[in-house]
């Protein structure tokens, strides 16, 4: 069964987007892009295990899907937390307990499925302020050799 991207979500990595917009980023910025890449491939494979657990009927086959669902979250926490991403790594803790825990299905999906999203909007977040950090940061570069010449100039 193929899963399509939820309405809103775009098949292209947001990364790519982000660089193309910038135009040339630092190395600094290029690493902590790909690990934010990394992170939003992560929360792709998770966003799946909840969509299918969604789209199961029976709730026999459904507890089945309950134990890898919080498995796969325990790992993107965890993930997260090696990263240095410790806001998004409480969120994914925080989505493993719900995975656990019992009540209606329904309820469950929903508030799953909202705290994909909540994580894939804090890394493109993040992913925003590493752009909009390293053009501050070369625009700051940029005016400080501007005023080292003129300084020069003036001598």
């Amino acid at each position: 069964m193929a899963l399509l991207p939820a309405p809103g979500w775009s098949n292209l990595p947001a990364c790519s987007t982000l660089r193309a917009m910038a135009g040339k980023l630092s190395p600094r910025a290029q690493a902590k892009l790909a690990t934010l890449k990394a992170a939003t491939d992560k929360v792709h494979h998770v966003h799946g295990l909840v969509e299918r657990y969604a789209a199961v009927r029976d709730p026999q086959q459904a507890q089945q899907l309950n134990q890898p669902l919080k498995r796969a979250f325990r790992q993107l926490k965890v993930d997260l937390l090696v990263e240095g991403l410790d806001t998004m790594s409480e969120l994914a803790g925080s989505m493993e307990i719900a995975a656990g825990r019992g009540g209606s299905r329904r309820q469950k999906i929903r508030i799953l499925r909202e705290g994909v999203g909540s994580l894939r909007f804090q890394i493109e977040q993040a992913q925003r302020n590493v752009v909009a950090e390293d053009e501050a940061e070369a625009e700051r570069e940029k005016r400080e050799a501007e005023r080292q010449a003129e300084q020069k100039e003036d001598d």
